[in-house]
């Protein structure tokens, strides 16, 4: 078994599901990760971000020169439905490796892990210093990236890098993510006398409605580029108590994500203009996050693409929807791509794997950033 396996099948067997799928968080995995470096001898810093949930950081090279950021976070979503197995048990068949995390985005922290090893036996060799750290909170609201975003200055980043599957191809660009609660208020009476109640799921299927034509309109706005082109989806709704009353509240749950020149503030704007258009109907954010628009032109993420070229990577850069902590870093002024093994498309998946190898691909772009070889 190679190290990069051996090491990911031990981060799958920790459970570090996020507090908001009811997990235990990131505790467990931050101690692997604290005795992990220890052995090797590399010294770290702990942030706290919440009461028993750290980020782990830990700087590798010269002081005096300026640092690349290189960030995975500890935490996963839930495992209701999982189709292989038991989720915390990995499962190596066909090429593949399967558990909760082997692709989103423990593969990630295997690789960078397995990066501030080698660069700590090289010290001396290195072009730039790391910064290695393991967030939590990532699947949430994203509050370990936003605390350690804190510390660039004081740690002299002059550019990061967050963990994500990309399949070791470089992302530049990526969507913003607004998430938005929406309630409706109304007065409850007997399902027999509905004229004497006020319907709130009523209120909602027109709000509802409302922010379907919105989605359709952005859908069809082909002048405009994937990455500038918003979108919006209803995801969850809630209310009512049986068929004979009428219903005095409701709530539905929006995501709006964002293209790249689309401004926050206009969209809440927008979301503000369709609930006031209901009375008794409040909204309230979750989630306000910007979209990644990294220059291309860039010296870091040239130089990553460059690397990942003599690897076997195809060249350019990618632009992608989902939204990662890069915004975080990328919202106090440090250039910031996006990078890592692994395919998008099976994160969060009910049989969510990374085929093998991949680990050693990324982990050989990112040493033809940092050294000559």
């Amino acid at each position: 078994m190679s190290e990069s396996i051996e090491l990911l099948k031990s981060l799958i067997r920790i459970p570090s599901v996020n507090p908001v799928y009811g997990g235990a968080g990131e505790l467990q995995v931050q101690g692997f990760v604290e005795n992990w470096l220890s052995e090797r001898g590399i010294a770290y810093r702990l942030q706290e971000v919440f009461p028993g949930r750290n980020n782990v950081v830990a700087r590798i090279g010269p002081v005096d020169k300026q640092a690349i950021l290189i960030e995975a976070h500890m935490d996963t979503v839930g495992v209701e439905g999982w189709a292989m197995g038991a989720p915390f048990e990995p499962v190596e068949k066909d090429g593949r490796l399967y558990g909760r995390g082997a692709c989103d985005t423990k593969a990630s922290l295997t690789t960078f892990l397995l990066l501030a090893e080698s660069l700590a036996e090289r010290e001396s060799e290195l072009k730039h210093a790391l910064l290695f750290a393991a967030t939590v909170d990532e699947e949430s609201q994203q509050q370990g990236a936003f605390k350690l975003s804190e510390w660039v200055d004081e740690m002299n980043v002059g550019a990061a890098l967050t963990g994500e599957p990309t399949r070791s191809e470089v992302v530049t660009k990526h969507k913003g993510a607004c998430r938005y609660s929406i309630e409706a208020s109304g007065k409850a009476a007997h399902g027999s006398t509905p004229e004497l109640g006020e319907n709130a799921i009523y209120k909602i299927a027109r709000i509802a409605e409302k922010l379907n034509r919105c989605g359709v309109l952005m859908s069809q706005e082909e002048s405009l580029p994937f990455i500038e082109r918003g979108s919006l989806n209803v995801g969850k709704i809630g209310g009512g108590i049986g068929f004979n009353i009428v219903p005095d509240n409701c709530s539905i749950e929006l995501d709006r994500r964002l293209g790249v020149h689309e401004a926050i503030e206009s969209v809440r704007e927008g979301i503000d203009f369709i609930v006031n258009s209901e009375s008794g109907v409040s909204v309230s954010s979750f989630l306000e996050r910007p979209a990644l628009n990294t220059e291309n032109g860039h010296w870091f993420p040239q130089a990553l693409e460059a690397s990942a070229r003599k690897h076997g990577v195809a060249e350019g850069f990618r632009e992608v929807a989902f939204m990662t902590n890069g915004v975080a870093y990328s919202s106090v002024g440090v250039p910031t791509v996006v990078f890592g093994p692994g395919d998008i498309a099976q994160a969060h998946k009910t049989d969510e794997h990374i085929e093998l190898g991949e680990i050693e691909r990324s982990l050989a772009i990112l040493k033809g950033l940092f050294l000559d070889e």
